[in-house]
């Protein structure tokens, strides 16, 4: 039986490097018109397109393979405890769980911080006036930026430029200071569940 969770674990794990390279060549033109980007559409887009769900969706970004890419990790995880002899319980599922959803949060706000990081400077030197894809990035990030900075401006007008660097502190101070924080009150919270 441990040979057999040892085989899921590593069939888990290869599946997770091809839908991760399937996830990387629908950003390269062309590539998955090649015979590879292909055979990866086949094998992959039934898994990933089980997780395209609404509240992963950004405006024209997708976060959903986050998720499914997750998802292999934790059954690989658990495939790969259970071929050790360890014992799965609730505890070790929920920590687990937690641990996941960091990730796939913790990825977004990475991401998020870029995005707003390059979007002030481009918008500091002033090399978006006439750029259409500072326009369509503009239109995925307001929503979000906006609804930020009324939440501390307490609905008064905030000019962009700080409503970016407010959104850009926030990111940053949300994934690597409250985020890990709190993450690690609920796993020790966890360690106290006696199932």
């Amino acid at each position: 039986m441990i040979y057999a969770f040892r085989i899921l674990a590593a069939a888990f794990s290869i599946y997770s490097l091809m839908c991760a390279a399937r996830i990387v060549l629908t950003w390269i033109p062309g590539a998955s018109v090649s015979a590879a980007g292909r055979f990866l559409a086949a094998v992959c887009d039934p898994f990933l397109n089980f997780f395209r769900v609404g509240w992963l969706r950004f405006g024209a970004l997708d976060f959903s393979p986050l998720l499914a890419l997750a998802v292999l990790s934790m059954v690989s995880y658990v495939m790969q405890a259970l071929a050790l002899g360890e014992r799965l319980s609730a505890a070790v599922v929920l920590a687990l769980l937690i641990q996941v959803a960091w990730q796939i949060a913790g990825a977004i706000l990475i991401f998020l911080a870029a995005v707003l990081a390059v979007r002030l400077v481009v918008f500091l030197t002033g090399a978006d006036r006439s750029s259409s894809l500072w326009a369509q990035i503009d239109v995925t990030l307001n929503p979000l930026v906006y609804s930020i900075t009324k939440f501390f401006s307490g609905g008064r007008p905030v000019a962009y430029k700080n409503a970016l660097i407010l959104s850009l502190v926030l990111t940053v101070l949300l994934r690597f200071v409250v985020g890990p924080l709190l993450v690690g009150c609920f796993l020790r919270l966890c360690a106290l569940i006696p199932f």
